[in-house]
C-alpha cells in the first residue's frame, strides 16, 4: 500500500488525471441509481412513456460513457505504475551479477531465488487496475453525501457499516502480516532444499542422504501447503465477510427505510435507489479488502529487494595499467570468513616476480581456494594488501584485472550455452584460429570434432553434462583463451588421469615458455618439486 501511495505522490499530474477520470466515473455511476428512483417515482406513478424513453436513453448513455472512462482511467493509471517493477527486477538481477562476492554470499541462494519470484508478484499487485480501485475510495463520500440528501438516517447507517468494514479490514490485515513472513521464510527453505538436490545429487545417493532429505522436504512442503491453505482461507473469509457486510447493509437500509416509508418520509423508489447508492459507497472498501493482502505483501517484498540492492557492488572503474608484467605481492594478508571465530588466513606475505612459477600448498581447509579467489579479485582480504606491479588491487578496475588473469578454479563452472560462447565470453576478441589453438592445447579439440554440434555443443547446469575430466580440460582451454600475464590454477591435476596430468604439465611448460607468471595451488608433489618457490599455508600461519 505504501509503495502504491508513494508512486502516486511521485506522479502528481498523472495522478490528477486519474482522479478527474474517477470523479467523472463516479458521477456517471450515480445515473443508474437516480434512474431507478425516477422510474419508480415518476413513470410507475404517472405512466408517461416519454419519461421512460428519456430516462432510459439518458441512463444508457451514462453507462456507455462510464465504461469508456473506466478503460481510459486504466491507461492513465499505467503512467503512474510505469516500468518501476521491471527496473527494480533488473536492478536485483544486475546486483546478483555485480555485487561484491563476500556480501552476496552472506545471503542464502534460497533467499535470492525466492526474492526474484516475489518481484513477479509485486508487479501483479502494483498494477493499474489496483491503482484505479484506490482512486475510487475518496468518492465513497460522494455517494454517502447523495444518500444523506435522500435520507440522513440511511446515510448514517451506511457510514456505520463503512467504518466497521474498514476497522475489520485493518484488524485482519494485521493478523496476516506475520503469517506472510512465515510463508516467505518457509518458501526460502523449500527453495534451498530444491537447490541441494541439484548440486549434491551424487552425494545424496552415495551416502544415504535421500531419505533424510526426503523427510525434510515432506515436512517443509507440508508446512508450506498448510500455511498457503491457511492464508487462502483467511482471504476467502475476508471476501465472505465483505459480501456479508454488503448483505447486512442492504437489510439494514430496507428495514430502516421501510419505517420511513410507513411514516411517509420516504418513497419506495428512494429505498431501492438508496440501496444502490450505499452499495457503490461500500464497493471501494470491499475492493480494498480484496487487494489489501497483495499490496501489503508487495511492500514487504520491495523492502527486502531494496535491502538487497544496498549490498556493496564492485566498482566499474579503476586504474588500468598500460602493461601488466605479471608481478604480484601479498603483504600481511588476512581473511576472516563470515560466521567463523578464527581467521582462515592470517599474516600471509609473498613476493612473486614476473615469469616465475610458485606452488602454494596446505591441508584441506587451509584457505588455498579463498587465497586464489582473492588474487583473482573475487574476494577482498579483511586485512593486508595485494599489489600487482606495485599497485594495490583495490585500485585496479576489476574487469581489467580479470582480463589479465588466466584462472582455472577448483570447482569448474560454465555458463549455460555453447562451448564457443563460453570461450568467447572469456575473451571477446578471440578469433577462430586462436580458439582452435586453445582447444588443441587443452586436448579438447578431438572431443569437439567428434560431436555433431561441434562448438555449438550446449553446456547445461554449469557444464555438468560433461565428464569431470573433460570439464577440467575445457576450463584449461578457457584460461588459455584469456592469455593473461598471470596464471592462477587451483588443483589443476585433481581428478585427472595420467594423460590429463601430462596435459597439465605440458601446458605449464608452454606457459612458462611464454614468460607467464604461474601460481599453482596444489597437493601434487611433482608440481611442488618443479616450482621455483613453495608456500605452505600450514606453516605460514603465525
Amino acid at each position: 500500500m505504501q509503495e502504491l501511495l508513494q508512486r502516486i505522490r511521485q506522479n502528481p499530474m498523472a495522478s490528477l488525471r486519474v482522479v478527474i477520470a474517477a470523479l467523472m466515473i463516479n458521477l456517471l455511476g450515480l445515473g443508474s441509481s437516480l434512474y431507478v428512483i425516477l422510474i419508480l417515482n415518476r413513470y410507475v406513478t404517472y405512466g408517461m412513456t416519454a419519461t421512460l424513453v428519456t430516462l432510459t436513453a439518458g441512463a444508457t448513455l451514462a453507462l456507455a460513457a462510464e465504461f469508456a472512462l473506466r478503460g481510459l482511467r486504466v491507461q492513465l493509471a499505467q503512467e503512474i505504475v510505469g516500468d518501476n517493477d521491471a527496473r527494480l527486477a533488473n536492478s536485483v538481477y544486475g546486483l546478483l551479477l555485480t555485487a561484491r562476492v563476500a556480501a552476496l554470499e552472506s545471503r542464502s541462494p534460497g533467499e535470492r531465488a525466492v526474492l526474484l519470484r516475489q518481484l513477479e508478484q509485486v508487479e501483479n499487485a502494483l498494477n493499474a487496475p489496483n491503482l484505479t480501485a484506490l482512486s475510487d475510495l475518496p468518492f465513497s463520500l460522494l455517494f454517502l453525501l447523495v444518500l444523506a440528501l435522500l435520507s440522513p438516517l440511511l446515510a448514517l447507517v451506511a457510514i456505520i457499516f463503512c467504518l466497521l468494514l474498514a476497522l475489520v479490514s485493518i484488524w485482519t490485515q494485521t493478523r496476516l502480516q506475520e503469517r506472510t513472513r512465515e510463508l516467505t521464510r518457509m518458501a526460502e527453505k523449500v527453495s534451498q532444499l530444491t537447490t541441494t538436490t541439484h548440486v549434491a545429487s551424487d552425494a545424496l545417493r552415495q551416502f544415504g542422504g535421500q531419505n533424510p532429505l526426503m523427510q525434510r522436504w515432506q515436512a517443509a512442503t507440508t508446512r508450506l501447503r498448510q500455511m498457503r491453505l491457511d492464508l487462502a482461507l483467511r482471504h476467502a473469509n475476508q471476501a465472505s465477510l465483505s459480501q456479508g457486510f454488503q448483505s447486512l447493509l442492504s437489510i439494514a437500509l430496507i428495514a430502516v427505510g421501510s419505517v420511513l416509508v410507513v411514516k411517509g418520509d420516504l418513497s419506495v423508489g428512494a429505498i431501492i435507489g438508496a440501496n444502490l447508492i450505499a452499495a457503490r459507497a461500500l464497493q471501494p472498501f470491499m475492493r480494498l479488502i480484496a487487494i489489501g493482502p497483495a499490496l501489503w505483501q508487495a511492500d514487504e517484498y520491495l523492502a527486502a529487494a531494496r535491502q538487497l540492492i544496498r549490498l556493496p557492488v564492485e566498482p566499474t572503474v579503476g586504474t588500468v595499467l598500460p602493461c601488466y608484467r605479471g608481478q604480484l605481492e601479498l603483504r600481511a594478508l588476512d581473511l576472516h570468513n563470515h560466521g567463523y571465530l578464527t581467521p582462515l588466513l592470517q599474516g600471509i606475505s609473498l613476493q612473486i616476480n614476473p615469469g616465475e612459477m610458485i606452488a602454494i600448498t596446505g591441508r584441506n581447509g587451509s584457505g588455498k581456494t579463498q587465497l586464489a579467489r582473492m588474487m583473482a579479485g573475487l574476494v577482498e582480504p579483511t586485512g593486508g594488501r595485494i599489489l600487482a606491479d606495485g599497485v594495490e588491487l583495490r585500485q585496479l578496475a576489476p574487469a581489467w584485472w580479470r582480463s589479465q588473469i588466466s584462472y582455472v578454479p577448483q570447482d569448474v563452472v560454465f555458463l549455460d550455452g555453447s562451448i564457443g560462447d563460453n570461450l568467447r565470453m572469456a575473451c571477446p576478441e578471440l578469433d577462430d584460429t586462436r580458439l582452435r589453438d586453445c582447444l588443441v592445447r587443452a586436448d579438447v579439440a578431438r572431443f569437439v570434432d567428434e560431436w555433431p554440434e561441434g562448438l555449438e555443443f550446449q553446456l547445461r547446469e554449469g557444464g555438468r553434462n560433461l565428464a569431470p575430466g573433460l570439464r577440467k580440460r575445457l576450463a584449461l582451454a578457457r584460461a588459455l583463451a584469456v592469455d593473461g600475464a598471470l596464471v592462477i590454477m587451483d588443483e589443476p591435476t585433481e581428478g585427472l588421469d595420467r594423460d590429463g596430468v601430462k596435459l597439465v604439465f605440458d601446458c605449464l611448460t608452454y606457459l612458462l615458455d611464454q614468460h607467464k607468471t604461474l601460481i599453482i595451488f596444489t597437493h601434487d608433489p611433482v608440481i611442488i618439486e618443479i616450482a621455483r618457490h613453495c608456500l605452505n599455508l600450514d606453516q605460514a600461519k603465525p
